[in-house]
């Protein structure tokens, strides 16, 4: 594991901003394509990185996790379908391939971010199903709680000796790492678990995990409940079964839901005429696209983008 001192951490964000304003032409930036910076696990006070960021990270995805905290400061942060305010106490969790943009109210922030790789817990004795099992990082959870401040002060002492620890030397380092931000998981696991959350009843089950993952990767050019069920060897109709069962929405609607949730971080967030959008999210007529959207939201693309709903969506 490669020692982070401060300014290489600073760095490391300022290039996330350079490529954040390189490639603001993508509407969506993919990091692990438009930036490749290799680090196993990286936490930095939020009052270091919001300045270099400029308060402002538009919508991206990476492979990377990533948990931070807000101990003072506040801004907005949409997370997939999730559009919600951050404040005080506020913890919020990404999962990996997530996609995500945040606004900052002000440069003035308090707490933590970390970003982490799953393959740290490889080059560790810890398994990789101890992070990939975590309910905090399953996309069906609302990813965002407020605590109190017993909580808050609990979760600021973690990320302080997590942040101590990566200053250190050694040959045990990596594996105080993985330990540690384990340690951190666990605590924010019971923080959501304790809380009322969209979704928290809802219940995990590996093939509805396959076939998010496979969502993840095809829903630009796989739009069937056939394909998928194909690619996990089920029956469509057991496929949307267990989808339904642990979801609460059938096959067919998660994936309408993936395409629409795209879209409309690339109406709210990209100058992209309506053409653009529809191509990048594999719709060879634009008017197919704008049939889909009017058919899932009772909108056109063109009557969203130009609601007033859309300038609150465009975080």
């Amino acid at each position: 594991m490669k020692d982070l001192g401060l300014a290489e951490h600073l760095l490391i964000f300022k290039k996330y901003s350079q490529a954040f304003n390189r490639f603001a032409g993508d509407g969506i930036i993919d990091l692990d394509k438009r930036l490749r910076i290799a680090f196993d696990a990286i936490v930095s006070r939020l009052e270091d990185v919001v300045p270099c960021l400029n308060g402002f990270v538009p919508p991206f995805r990476q492979n990377a996790y990533c948990i931070a905290f807000m101990k003072s400061g506040s801004g907005d942060k949409r997370i997939g379908d999730f559009t919600f305010p951050i404040k005080k106490n506020t913890l919020f969790v990404v999962p990996t391939r997530a996609l995500n943009s945040t606004v900052y109210h002000s440069l003035k922030c308090q707490g933590y971010v970390l970003f982490f790789d799953i393959n740290l817990f490889l080059k560790s004795e810890l398994p990789q199903h101890c992070i990939a099992n975590r309910k905090v990082f399953k996309n069906i959870i609302q990813p965002f709680v407020e605590l109190d401040e017993l909580q808050a002060n609990t979760l600021m002492t973690i990320f302080e000796k997590l942040f101590i620890e990566q200053q250190s030397e050694g040959t045990e380092k990596l594996e105080t790492m993985a330990l540690k931000i384990l340690e951190l998981l666990m605590f924010c696991d019971r923080l959501f678990s304790n809380a009322n959350l969209i979704g928290a009843k809802k219940t995990n089950h590996p093939v509805v995990d396959k076939f998010n993952s496979l969502l993840d990767n095809n829903y630009t050019n796989k739009r069937s409940v056939k394909e998928y069920a194909e690619m996990l060897n089920l029956h469509p109709n057991h496929l949307n079964f267990l989808i339904k069962k642990h979801n609460g929405l059938n096959a067919k609607q998660m994936i309408n839901n993936k395409i629409i949730t795209e879209s409309k971080y690339l109406l709210n967030n990209s100058s992209f005429i309506i053409k653009e959008v529809a191509s990048h999210l594999g719709f060879d007529d634009p008017n197919n696209f704008s049939t889909f959207f009017h058919k899932c939201t009772g909108d056109s693309p063109i009557a969203y983008r130009s609601s007033p709903m859309y300038s609150a969506a465009a975080i």
